[in-house]
């Protein structure tokens, strides 16, 4: 039974060191135990973060963790931005459809401005959904949800445009 148990904790201990260097820059951790020693104060750092503090840190941005350190918030930026997109493409689905279709104009470009193109980008945009029209819009009852979808695998294939799209 012993060895079982040796082989579990040696792994334990393995994955929290391989660990410990990422989880210890920030939160109450890492100012408790300081990082800036050797492998055990990070240790030691990351296990007190991840078994007590380091989700309040996060959250609340203190003990030196900021809003990238923030799982939770980064997971609600993108959800947040998500259903702004689909909102618009839902409110404004005919403009949309005009502007497509000559690849060009206000509600286009602030299509591309809620998915963050970069403004380099935004030509490839314009020109992928003025190409692909009949794809985005296959008949008059076509849905801001189809289209975003289709919008989003003709992103996907594209080399410029698919860093945009979630896997």
């Amino acid at each position: 039974m012993n060895g079982p148990i040796r082989i579990i904790a040696c792994v334990s201990v393995l994955v929290l060191a391989s660990a410990a260097p990422t989880f210890a820059e920030c939160g109450v951790g890492n100012k408790i135990w300081g990082s800036n020693g050797g492998l055990g104060r990070k240790v030691v750092a990351f296990t007190t973060n991840v078994w007590t503090f380091k989700g309040i840190s996060t959250t609340f941005e203190v003990a030196g963790c900021t809003a990238a350190d923030n799982w939770f918030k980064k997971g609600v930026d993108r959800v947040t931005s998500n259903a702004r997109i689909r909102h618009f493409a839902s409110q404004n689905l005919d403009h949309l459809a005009v502007d497509m279709a000559r690849g060009a104009g206000e509600h286009l470009e602030v299509l591309s401005s809620l998915i963050e193109l970069r403004d380099q980008d935004r030509a490839e945009f314009r020109s992928v959904a003025q190409e692909n029209f009949v794809a985005l819009f296959p008949n008059d009852h076509t849905t801001a949800g189809e289209m975003l979808a289709s919008l989003s695998r003709l992103m996907g294939a594209n080399l410029v445009l698919s860093v945009y799209v979630e896997s």
